[in-house]
């Protein structure tokens, strides 16, 4: 599940989402418009606090997830 579709879901904002990672608003954004790539720590963060409804594979540009495992 993208980051975007899953805060969206949830009703939780960007900065809300953000201050609860540490990380900024601005930052969560470029990885909701996928502008930007998450580091590792930031990955984890994401996953943990999605409860693994979000991983580090949802922020590839993959058209089908199969090829990730190609």
């Amino acid at each position: 599940m993208k980051l975007a579709e899953y805060l969206e879901a949830k009703g939780i904002k960007r900065g809300e989402f953000a201050a609860s990672i540490g990380v900024t608003g601005g930052w969560i954004t470029s990885l909701c418009d996928g502008s930007g790539w998450p580091s590792r720590d930031v990955a984890e963060k994401i996953a943990r606090a999605t409860d693994g409804a979000v991983t580090a594979d949802d922020f590839l540009l993959l058209d089908d997830r199969t090829e990730a495992r190609v």
